[in-house]
């Protein structure tokens, strides 16, 4: 037995003579107290640690001011229980990672931003080229939502912690609240071990590009964007993480990544500091190329879609990263599910591989129908065609023990499959409203099989055509219904319908005998004057209108220009404005609380001190992205941008749905809103009242009944305001906009 103690104590003494070298960062002069300046002294304490050869670096309890603090190799920093890394206000105090560190300007280590580089790599810790580094403790990084005017959009500020090009990296049980952009950020690194994470606010939770052989454990992210992100992903574990997000809970891509046994859930604790939105946007969104990636026993709590998968309108954008080879979701749990179903699209001439959804139960919120998505864009805010699933441009997709429902009656179809070469459903289950469309419908598809067996395809027979009422635009957006019946056995039926010289066939599962009636939406006719519409054996015209190109705005209308912008009239209260830069993954782009620019056709002092402003919306140009807003203006001075006064906007985000938004005492922005959230169906009304300085907005479907969005009381509005219409990066049509005195 002694013998035995005295062989463990000869071997554990060469361990015992190289354990690392402990620096106290308060034996450099770090003081603590959370006023005085102790960066200095902490990068002192880490190039001596550095210097003796590695060791860690300690932080005891107590708060230390700091801007950034540069990391070097085989040091850690321990940053203990009741230690604070309060980061300075002082932008000055911020140092930003080495130009050649991230690639220079537009180079793939920075993200895509080619503007103010410098300043998007500020961070409070800073490691750059180092290895075998870590940031570790109970402790927490406090980086005050600082903010920086230089900044992406103008008002990002200081990342909490930055890695670049860093081998062996550890972060461990360490808090990090209120960063002025990313809680924690690593571009281009190896053998990384995240554990024990907490992020409160701030955009990003973690965020990871091009980054190889990673495991992320355990962590708790608590954020305004997107909670885990990031693209260029080879050999990642997520494992037993909470996300909490308001925008996306996992937006990314790479190859042979498993994410498993993870809660998500909506909406955020903390709102989005871009889009001022609570909501979560999705539970999972792809980014970049996918391949080889798994989630595996997820639950998803109120989110809009679980699953958005959307290469189609990146494809101009998404260049050598373009691409969905295979995705498999096993055992996945969704609860208060949005209006956006799981949603998988590819380019026509690039389809995803292989989508597999196994052992999913899904329910949504509900209370939609077809007509709704009429003039929808596909973006993971649109209301879009099905409820459950809708996959689009797919080789093989399989659903096995998939089961899709809603808590209020749904009226749209269950799954939608579009172009896809087989669909193989093994027990899958559909809950159906009472006057639901058919469950399972598409276009395109190669071949069915059903519980291991292929459907063959019958003929449907036609039995109406509902037409529009009052015709169509040519190259606009309509929507038509065709009722069927299907006179043989149960099975997919086929729905041949020609428009002009165009043709489509929809497929829709139909028992044996049963009628229904199929909605053909987001139609679009480049033909004017009478086009034949043909379903089946039956025949009608339909009168498409041509699309008038419009004129300039004549009086008492007049125009500002304060984005770059399109202005036409088309009669006498019939206009259309597209202003600004509308695509949604333009990067650098703010929001409308953060900028003053916008374009607009407007009255000059127009709306007295008691009036009522209508107007009707619609989205022809069917634009989706967030930042895009549209709708009502009221303003002291609609050109004066920036200008303190009356301001206030009733507007209509795809994103968000309709709210009210006005300026604050003195300030010249909007930076006072009523709740966001929420969904925009076109066309609309909107309706802004005005009594004093009070302002009342509302929405309608139908302009007849009407929904409060809210009251505000508008700070400097004087007797008599500008009123108008608005776009700010997006467009609309507005059709009989009306000032009631």
């Amino acid at each position: 037995m002694i013998a035995a103690i005295l062989l463990l104590l000869l071997t554990a003494a060469p361990a015992l003579a190289q354990a690392p070298a402990v620096f106290n960062v308060k034996d450099y002069g770090a003081v603590g107290n959370g006023v005085t300046l102790d960066r200095s002294s902490i990068n002192k304490a880490i190039g001596a640690c550095a210097k003796a050869g590695g060791g860690t670096v300690y932080f005891p309890a107590g708060t230390y001011l700091t801007g950034t603090i540069r990391l070097e190799s085989n040091v850690t920093l321990w940053i203990a229980s009741g230690a604070t890394l309060l980061g300075t206000k002082d932008l000055a105090q911020y140092e930003p990672a080495a130009k050649d560190s991230v690639g220079g300007p537009g180079g793939p280590g920075n993200n895509g931003f080619t503007r103010g580089i410098h300043d998007w790599y500020d961070a409070i810790i800073l490691a750059e080229g180092a290895h075998d580094v870590g940031v570790i403790g109970s402790g927490v990084i406090d980086g005050q939502g600082v903010g920086n005017p230089n900044g992406e959009q103008k008002i990002r500020g200081p990342h909490a912690l930055l890695f670049f090009n860093c081998q062996r990296v550890t972060v461990r049980d360490i808090t990090i609240e209120n960063p002025g952009n990313y809680n924690l950020i690593l571009h281009r690194c190896e053998e990384v071990g995240i554990d024990g994470l907490t992020a409160h606010g701030g955009y990003d939770g973690i965020n990871l590009m091009d980054i190889r052989n990673v495991t992320i454990a355990n962590c708790r992210l608590f954020t305004g964007d997107d909670s885990l992100s990031g693209r260029q992903w080879e050999r990642v574990t997520v494992s037993n993480c909470i996300l909490n997000s308001g925008c996306n809970a996992l937006r990314i891509g790479g190859r042979d990544i498993l994410v498993t046994n993870c809660v998500i859930y909506g909406p955020a604790q903390h709102w989005s500091p871009t889009s001022q939105r609570f909501p979560t946007e999705a539970g999972f969104q792809a980014e970049g190329f996918v391949d080889n990636m798994i989630l595996s026993d997820l639950t998803m709590i109120n989110v809009g879609t679980p699953i958005y998968v959307n290469y189609t309108h990146r494809a101009p954008s998404a260049g050598a990263d373009l691409g969905i080879g295979r995705i498999m979701v096993n055992n996945l749990t969704v609860l208060g599910g949005g209006k956006t179903p799981i949603y998988i699209s590819a380019p026509a001439d690039a389809p995803a591989s292989s989508i597999i959804l196994n052992n999913v139960r899904m329910t949504v919120r509900g209370g939609d129908n077809e007509e709704e998505t009429e003039g929808q864009g596909y973006s993971s805010f649109s209301i879009l065609r099905s409820y459950g699933v809708y996959a689009r441009n797919v080789k093989s997709l399989e659903l096995h023990d998939v089961r899709v429902g809603f808590d209020k009656a749904d009226l749209r179809p269950a799954l939608i499959a579009e172009n896809v070469g087989v669909l193989d459903l093994d027990r899958f289950h559909a809950e159906r409203a009472a006057e639901g469309s058919p469950s399972i419908q598409g276009s395109d598809i190669g071949r069915l099989v059903l519980d291991g067996k292929q459907v063959a395809t019958t003929q449907a027979r036609v039995t109406n055509i509902d037409l529009p009422q009052n015709g169509a635009v040519t190259a606009e957006p309509f929507e038509l219904k065709v009722a069927v019946e299907n006179p043989g056995a149960e099975g997919l039926a086929s729905v041949p319908l020609q428009l002009g010289k165009e043709s489509l066939t929809r497929s829709v599962w139909l028992k044996a005998g049963e009628k229904a009636e199929l909605a053909f939406v987001n139609l679009e006719s480049p033909e004017s004057g009478e086009v034949e519409v043909r379903a089946g054996e039956l025949a009608k015209p339909l009168h498409m209108h041509p699309r008038g190109t419009g004129g300039t705005v004549s009086a008492p209308y007049q125009t500002y220009e304060g984005a770059p912008a399109t202005f036409k009239q088309f009669d006498k209260n019939t206009f259309y404005i597209r202003a600004g830069d509308d695509d949604p993954h333009v990067q650098h782009q703010p929001a409308m609380q953060y900028i003053d620019e916008y374009g607009a056709i407007y009255l000059n002092h127009g709306l007295p001190s008691d009036g009522t402003v209508v107007v009707k919306m619609d989205n022809p140009d069917l634009r989706g992205g967030w930042g895009g807003l549209t709708g009502i203006m009221v303003r002291s001075d609609i050109t004066k941008l920036g200008q303190p006064g009356g301001y206030a906007i009733l507007g209509s985000s795809p994103a968000d749905g309709s709210y009210l938004e006005w300026a604050g005492e003195g300030s010249g922005l909007l930076n006072e809103h009523t709740k966001i959230e929420g969904y925009t169906v076109w066309p609309h009304w909107l309706k802004l009242e005005r009594r004093g300085s009070e302002f009342t907005g509302y929405s309608s479907t139908d302009g007849v009944q009407w929904t409060k969005i809210g009251t505000a009381q508008v700070p400097g509005a004087q007797d008599v305001l500008d009123v108008g219409m608005f776009a700010f990066r997006g467009s609309a049509r507005f059709e009989n906009f009306t000032v009631e005195k």
